[in-house]
């Protein structure tokens, strides 16, 4: 049953800010719960207001877009972000979803150089948050409570957001993470209460109904998806990361066949060497491999920053076949899979970006240190990148200093409008010959800034990338 609670409109949230010791802590044996870096006041920045230059953080490979600190969250309260992920409307605009300390928030990022907050929505004050999106629906999972908070985005567009109210099936009200399969219509609670997957069928998205609960081991995190060739075509595959005892215990990768949710099936348990705490994984685009991340191999073993790769090509035999490192020290954390490459939030390094081309030879090809002041492991930092926006633009949420934006550099951003490599004179005379309006809008290589016009922001843009 869905408790009904009424419309909430732009800006129309009456959220007490509270101070970092009121955020529950209902995750006990998590080390982030032990303390963290004070938030970063603000200012923010926009590239909209500024034609060159931006704040200084270490990068390299990627350009930032524009930065949103958690001051710009009405109610996000004074403790550290969370998780974050997106939506695009049937309109085709694009939005993050900011999981902050007392809210949610949601940024219209369709112009990803001048995001706009649209609205937040109250929960409970917490350092765990998650999101997941299916139709026009948001679901919000805390391990502080409230169950699943379900979040009608029909009318986002217009700068409407409604909460439709919030459920848990009976089985608790806290969740440490929230899966969910688009292609099946079934969500999966994960950790928590429940401790393993408590499964809800969204044949009514505004109502998600509880059908099954998967206990036999702790879940921290899980990816949950259904084959569509190969020997398990149609078949919907749970890979969880977890173990016994809150996951401490056994740690390792779990990979059920949950088709038939009265019948889950376990293929396999695979405990990889110098297991501590199996976190959060994604597969590879062609699901013949999971890359997997040990929260606390860094800290515990005096690592540098490790991404396991499990060959999963046979469900029921995975295998260890390789790790891969950048050689920094800070502590791995959310990561995601999208069109070869490897998205990854690894806390004090911020943003690290992968090309997985070869999943045997993983090389770092980008990053962004949204937290310079250390590289080593702990808790502060970036939690998450969203890589999946088909606009190309990438959102991530650092837990001190709130919503980052950024593009991976094209030629016309960079201002290689001959694809040479090169930003030189020929580049140059090309946007001279452009000069003026450029239609149609996106498509023409010398309107650097993409603003449907050659003029002065992109010559000087192309000077400020000159080779």
């Amino acid at each position: 049953m869905i408790d009904r609670l009424p419309t909430v409109r732009l800006f129309a949230i009456g959220v007490a800010v509270v101070s970092a010791s009121a955020v529950a802590l209902a995750h006990q044996d998590d080390p982030k719960a032990k303390g963290f870096a004070p938030i970063y006041e603000g200012p923010g920045w926009r590239a909209s207001a500024h034609a060159l230059g931006g704040p200084s953080f270490p990068a390299e490979g990627i350009d930032l877009l524009a930065w949103m600190p958690l001051t710009e969250f009405p109610g996000a309260g004074a403790g550290p972000a969370a998780d974050i992920w997106g939506y695009v409307s049937p309109s085709g605009r694009e939005y993050a979803i900011v999981g902050t300390s007392c809210t949610t928030g949601f940024v219209d990022v369709t112009d990803p150089t001048d995001p706009q907050l649209v609205g937040s929505i109250e929960g409970p004050c917490c350092i765990w948050r998650d999101i997941k999106t299916y139709d026009h629906y948001a679901y919000i999972v805390s391990e502080c409570g409230l169950g699943i908070q379900v979040i009608d985005l029909d009318d986002i567009d217009a700068g409407t957001i409604s909460y439709v109210g919030n459920t848990d099936g009976g089985v608790g009200s806290a969740s440490h993470n929230v899966a969910l399969n688009e292609d099946s219509g079934y969500l999966y609670r994960t950790g928590g209460s429940g401790n393993g997957l408590a499964i809800y069928s969204l044949a009514d998205p505004a109502a998600p109904d509880l059908v099954r609960v998967w206990d036999e081991r702790y879940v921290h995190d899980a990816q949950v998806v259904t084959y569509t060739e190969g020997p398990y075509a149609g078949r919907e595959i749970a890979f969880c990361c977890g173990g016994f005892g809150g996951g401490w215990v056994e740690t390792g990768l779990d990979i059920l066949d949950v088709t038939d949710k009265d019948n889950i099936i376990q293929l396999a348990r695979y405990q990889y060497p110098n297991g501590v705490y199996s976190h959060q994984g994604w597969l590879s685009e062609d699901k013949q491999y999971f890359y997997l991340g040990d929260e606390l191999d860094e800290g515990d073993l005096g690592i540098t920053t490790e991404t396991k790769v499990i060959d999963v090509s046979d469900l029921e035999n995975p295998v260890e076949v390789t790790v891969f490192t950048n050689d920094n020290a800070a502590t791995g954390h959310n990561l995601f899979v999208h069109e070869g490459l490897i998205f990854e939030g690894n806390y004090t390094s911020g943003l690290r970006i992968f090309d997985a081309s070869d999943p045997l030879n993983v090389t770092e090809i980008a990053y962004f240190d949204t937290h310079p002041e250390i590289d080593t492991d702990g808790y502060d930092g970036l939690w998450a990148p969203y890589p999946y926006l088909p606009s190309g633009t990438i959102l991530g949420n650092d837990r001190q200093r709130g919503l980052f934006i950024w593009q991976l550099p094209t030629a016309t951003t960079t201002g290689d409008v001959d694809l040479d490599g090169d930003v030189d004179f020929t580049d140059l005379l090309i946007v001279l010959s452009a000069w003026g309006e450029c239609a149609p809008k996106g498509e023409c290589p010398a309107d650097v800034d993409g603003d449907g016009t050659v003029g002065f922001t992109d010559l000087l843009l192309l000077l400020a990338n000159w080779t």
